[in-house]
């Protein structure tokens, strides 16, 4: 009687640490392995990549100009980014260093709403027409030395995109002084693909 009890507790102990390890895998087929007997089981893993890569520019100057017609009174370059991973990204913008110590009677708006002393730059998407964009709609708008999170792209896996540095002035900003506007950007994976 303890001999069968015996046999009994390793079939079921056999039995447990096998569909214990064959649940965290889709079975495809099943076979009945004799208690003191042995065989092969094939599992099949995923590895999600840890490593994100986005390339794109680590300068890019741009100039303000209130003598420009258009809402948007920034020229800059297109800001090509793109993502070399295998997942979708998106890149946020963490913190925005802003140095204005040489315009030290003009201030900053984070809204892109600027009295005659204020500056606002931010940065917008590429549009379907591929242009520097003209207005100021759905601009994202950089917060002065303090932390935002904010999404400025989304890529799908492989995927190119662009956006600009967009802005505006108010009347009394003087065109000939200088500033440096430095975001920090963040790259993660995300769940909502480009649309």
């Amino acid at each position: 009687m303890k001999k069968k009890s015996l046999c009994l507790q390793l079939a079921l102990a056999a039995t447990l640490m096998f569909s214990t390890v064959a649940s965290a895998a889709e079975i495809t087929s099943t076979r009945d392995i004799p208690v003191g007997g042995s065989g092969q089981m094939e599992m099949v893993g995923t590895i999600e990549p840890t490593i994100l890569s986005v390339t794109m520019p680590t300068f890019v100057p741009f100039n303000l100009s209130s003598s420009l017609s258009t809402q948007n009174k920034v020229i800059s370059p297109r800001i090509n980014v793109k993502n070399n991973s295998n997942v979708p990204v998106q890149v946020d913008v963490a913190y925005t260093k802003v140095d204005m110590d040489k315009m030290p009677n003009v201030g900053w708006s984070d809204t892109g709403a600027v009295g005659p002393n204020d500056i606002a730059i931010g940065l917008k998407q590429e549009g379907a027409d591929g242009e520097m964009p003209k207005d100021l709609s759905q601009a994202r708008w950089l917060k002065k030395n303090e932390a935002q999170d904010m999404n400025v792209l989304i890529l799908d896996s492989n995927q190119e995109g662009a956006m600009y540095v967009v802005g505006t002035l108010g009347q009394d900003v003087s065109e000939s002084a200088t500033f440096n506007v430095t975001p920090t950007f963040v790259v993660s994976k995300t769940s909502d693909p480009q649309k």
